[in-house]
């Protein structure tokens, strides 16, 4: 009989519990929209940071919101902040995987991570579940192969974003890109004029210009096996490690920058085109210790010319934070392409020989 009480006592405790469980809970509900909503509106006012402190408090009173952790991704995205997208895109309800938004923002996420295996596997099972073709994608696809060497695959891919989008841009860049990586200098140089010419940004278009002349230089040069006479490469003797950039060592980005660096016969850098890079600054950085090259110039005949070669530089964080802040480390060097030009009497800096 005793025991009947206390049972009954506990379910009638339960029951008046309940509402007031359920009244908390759409309370948390009701309040984590808000927030989302809020998020939602700075978000498109261009106020990202705000955005993404609210849509981080929204998710702290609703831990499973898929409307608010995808803008958060996205957020945080485009503050440069992919390991953190990668982590909220990770937490997102397994059933909500399988959607077409959730891999693209995964495939860009892993992108700007260097993941580009994932990226690639992101990117073609959008492509593929798409209703319509996406010129946006088939170029994310094309960054994403070229970022891993195949120069083929990007070009197949900057093609289709082309022919779904004649005048879809991005694509005649990655064209170009990808050219130059196969050393097509010639049809490097086509794409990247036809990329200028839809170019607004005056700052863009003065970097564009000066990378334009650069690559028809490369694109005159004469290969080492067409030249008249008897051709010695440059000897590269050293080349300055760069530094780390402070946002690539916090996104623990590592691979390598490819450069098309001109060699003076007067033993002066003279050009340097990035061909294949990483972001975060690093290709500047790598441009930037290219210029301090120490090498003993090419010959021909015995007298001193200019010449491209192809430069490797790794960024490994390991070996960063071991190196010695005052010294320097021997970078990769490989010959791709090496092009004498005339031989000629120490030309003026910033000249170039092709």
């Amino acid at each position: 009989m005793i025991r009947g009480r206390l049972v009954r006592t506990f379910l009638l405790s339960l029951m008046m519990l309940a509402p007031t469980a359920g009244a908390f809970g759409q309370e948390d509900e009701a309040r984590a929209q808000r927030l989302y909503e809020h998020g939602r509106t700075l978000y498109r006012a261009g106020r990202t940071a705000q955005a993404i402190e609210e849509l981080y408090t929204a998710l702290t009173v609703r831990e499973v919101y898929f409307e608010a952790q995808m803008l958060l991704a996205r957020s945080l995205l485009e503050a440069r902040r992919p390991r953190e997208a990668a982590g909220v895109l990770r937490g997102i309800d397994s059933i909500e995987r399988g959607k077409v938004a959730y891999h693209r923002l995964l495939g860009q996420a892993n992108y700007q991570i260097n993941k580009v295996r994932e990226a690639e596997e992101s990117f073609r099972y959008v492509i593929a579940e798409s209703r319509h073709p996406d010129p946006e994608m088939h170029h994310h696809l094309g960054l994403t192969l070229f970022r891993h060497g195949d120069a083929r695959g990007a070009i197949r891919e900057a093609k289709r974003a082309l022919a779904v989008s004649h005048d879809y841009a991005p694509a005649r860049k990655l064209l170009s890109d990808a050219y130059l990586l196969e050393k097509d200098a010639a049809r490097s140089a086509r794409e990247l004029a036809r990329y200028l010419r839809r170019v607004r940004d005056r700052a863009e278009i003065e970097e564009l210009r000066e990378r334009l002349r650069a690559i028809r230089s490369l694109a005159g040069a004469k290969s080492d096996r067409a030249v008249t006479g008897h051709f010695t490469p440059p000897l590269v003797h050293r080349v300055p490690q760069p530094a780390y950039t402070p946002e690539a060592r916090r996104g623990r980005i590592e691979g390598t920058v490819k450069l098309e660096v001109l060699l003076g016969s007067d033993e002066a850098v003279r050009q340097v085109v990035v061909v294949q890079g990483l972001g975060y600054g690093l290709d500047e950085a790598a441009a930037a210790a290219a210029q301090w090259i120490e090498f003993s110039p090419g010959r021909l005949d015995g007298h001193p010319v200019s010449a491209w070669l192809r430069v490797h530089i790794r960024f490994d964080l390991g070996a960063d934070q071991k190196r010695d802040p005052g010294g320097e480390r021997i970078a990769a060097v490989r010959s791709g392409r090496a092009a004498p030009g005339r031989r000629a009497p120490r030309p003026p800096r910033g000249e170039s020989r092709a």
